[in-house]
């Protein structure tokens, strides 16, 4: 086991040193690491590994402090969670961090079992799912805080890859005052639609700072593909020819240009029965794929009349770049970009008047989501109605440029 200890430690030496602190993502500060135990869960590609090492190395930048490894390395696989970890307590450390948690089987009660036996050290996990977490057979809700790391919103984007500091707006400030805060961020910023178009395609993964855009769109589909045959295994053993439908699911997806979907011809279309269809749907839902969202939340087994969007508008261009770049209609490109942005943040459900209802602080409006030709028409008669439009740098009265949603987050 000392030789597994000391492997790990130069896996985490060699992995330390393409850290940058650079950059840190907004939930950075959200996170009360002082906690005994902290889980983040959050897509492939978000940054949840770089954000953990960053914290590793303003906290500790020892290794004998604090050991990093992944549960998907073999050494991990053949030795186990535990054993691995109480190796390392009994000569060193004040806490470990471990990656791809749910690679491991019966990964809960290790992690259980290690914080009931070591109550003076932390843990840092990450995972894929907040679902699968809190169904965990350890029962790890009550001991441990979960925070969900998010793909970059469009200010998160803008600071990286101009290294300039821009504070949060919340949405009650974007409704109140969009007017001066449109003409302040295009000071600020004078290329702001554009900024925004190049996000929409190449922006909503860090990764995206280090590769042009062919190079990114070649790892997003690596991603796509990891989250396909790997992510979606270890929520739910599934059969490779499940694998096979819920491609053509996600192809059905890449190509409509309707976010709700017909249950019957879908299920015709990919061949399967309206239950897997409910499965398959939900499966790509938390493992981060997409977003299903519902005109009434309670329901959360149906999908009629629901929006079924792609997690953010990159995976589109991703997946069918040459249809999307030439197409006029770009409505699920703006409610991916929009529902990204807002969704776990504020409250918001599907509508059968206008594109999306969003409740915040006790307060709903309707939104209308379009292009710079989206009229007023939907919302003439809501007292409480607005339209965030695309390709406009400036609003007016209910009318606010769709891109200020991306300051929320």
């Amino acid at each position: 086991m000392e030789n597994i200890i000391s492997e790990l430690f130069n896996i985490q030496n060699n992995i330390i040193k393409n850290i940058s602190l650079d950059f840190k993502r907004s939930l950075y500060k959200d996170i009360n690491w002082n906690a005994r135990m902290i889980t983040i869960t959050g897509a492939r590609g978000t940054g949840k590994t770089t954000m953990v090492l960053q914290h590793y190395i303003e906290k500790y930048n020892n290794i004998k402090k604090c050991l990093y490894f992944s549960a998907d390395n073999p050494l991990i696989l053949k030795n186990g969670i535990y054993n691995t970890v109480k190796e390392y307590f009994k000569y060193y450390g004040e806490c470990v961090i471990i990656d791809e948690i749910h690679k491991q089987n019966n990964w809960s009660e290790e992690i259980k079992a290690l914080y009931d036996s070591y109550p003076d050290k932390k843990f840092i996990i990450l995972g894929s799912s907040k679902i699968d977490i809190l169904n965990a057979k350890g029962d790890l809700s009550r001991r441990t805080l979960i925070y969900n790391l998010k793909s970059l919103s469009f200010r998160e984007f803008l600071i990286l890859k101009h290294n300039k500091k821009i504070e949060k707006i919340s949405l009650e400030k974007i409704i109140e005052n969009h007017e001066t805060i449109s003409l302040e961020l295009k000071n600020k910023i004078p290329n702001i639609l554009g900024e925004f178009k190049e996000y929409l395609k190449q922006g909503a993964y860090p990764f995206f700072y280090n590769y042009s855009y062919p190079e990114y769109k070649s790892i997003l589909n690596n991603v796509i593909d990891k989250i396909i045959y790997e992510d979606l295994s270890s929520i739910k053993n599934i059969k490779y020819s499940s694998i096979n439908s819920i491609k053509k699911l996600i192809a059905f997806l890449t190509t409509s240009k309707i976010p709700t979907i017909n249950v019957s011809s879908t299920c015709k279309e990919i061949g399967v029965s309206k239950e897997t269809l409910y499965e398959f749907l939900d499966l790509l839902e938390r493992a981060d794929l997409i977003h299903i969202i519902r005109e009434d939340n309670s329901k959360l087994r149906s999908i009629k009349n629901s929006k079924i969007l792609f997690y953010n508008p990159n995976l589109y261009y991703s997946l069918a770049e040459e249809m999307w770049n030439s197409s006029a209609d770009l409505g699920n490109i703006r409610e991916s970009f929009f529902v990204s942005q807002i969704k776990n943040i504020e409250k918001i459900q599907a509508s059968k008047i206008v594109d999306f209802t969003v409740n915040y602080d006790g307060k709903i409006i309707e939104c209308e989501i379009g292009g710079k030709n989206k009229s007023r028409k939907q919302i003439k008669n809501i007292d409480n109605g607005y339209i965030f439009r695309d390709d406009q740098i400036n609003g007016f009265g209910n009318i606010i440029p769709l891109y200020l949603i991306g300051f929320i987050q």
